[in-house]
């Protein structure tokens, strides 16, 4: 059996544009305080957001709001901004096709809410009902969401996985090498697993790829 984590944000939904438009509304909303989108580089660490706007360290209730106000947020900019969704389809479609694998199990990861992770899989089409998935709601370290979906696995599936890896951005690497799970860049998944499956598909259909 083969554990198969995505990091949702990085991997299938790069949504870095309508992310940072959100979160500095979402900052404003608890803070007052104003931050340039276009300086939010990546949404992952909160605090430090948090503590770049206002100048000073947020309790866990000040984080709970944060996500609370962007999830609120994002829903609108999914609204007003449909087209900015930059997902990989094909890469979507590879993972709707391992969900039905009996010798693979499939997780999605994300740093935002649970809320936002559902909403960026209904806005491109992710089967994600029934598999497990740990969120900034787990934790607010890479670490310990990992941690949580090793967890959900175990919970859900009550079986051990002779292998494990998760398929994200770099940001992710440490986490997983201490979590033993292979780390594979987005880009590297496509290479091994997407092109070849549409290659197939074109030269079954008699095209030329």
């Amino acid at each position: 059996m083969k554990l198969m984590v995505f990091d949702l944000d990085t991997a299938l939904c790069q949504t870095s544009t309508m992310d940072g438009l959100a979160m500095a509304s979402a900052i404003y909303d608890v803070t007052e305080c104003h931050i340039q989108p276009e300086t939010i580089g990546q949404i992952s660490d909160l605090k430090a957001l948090w503590y770049q706007a206002a100048g000073t360290l947020p309790s866990g209730d000040d984080l709970k709001s944060l996500r609370d106000r962007f999830s609120f947020h994002l829903r609108r900019q999914f609204i007003i901004r449909p087209s900015v969704v930059e997902a990989n389809y094909p890469m979507v479609e590879a993972v709707n096709r391992l969900q039905s694998r009996s010798d693979t199990v499939v997780g999605l990861v994300s740093t935002s809410s649970a809320s936002v992770l559902v909403l960026k899989a209904r806005a491109i089409g992710l089967m994600s009902e029934t598999i497990p998935v740990a969120t900034g709601d787990d934790a607010d370290h890479f670490d310990g969401i990992l941690k949580s979906m090793k967890v959900r696995v175990m919970r859900s599936f009550g079986c051990f996985y002779d292998q494990a890896e998760l398929i994200g951005g770099i940001d992710w690497h440490i986490a997983a090498q201490r979590q033993k799970m292979q780390h594979t860049l987005p880009q590297d998944f496509i290479t091994e697993h997407v092109v070849p499956a549409h290659t197939n598909l074109f030269r079954r259909a008699g095209v030329s790829a």
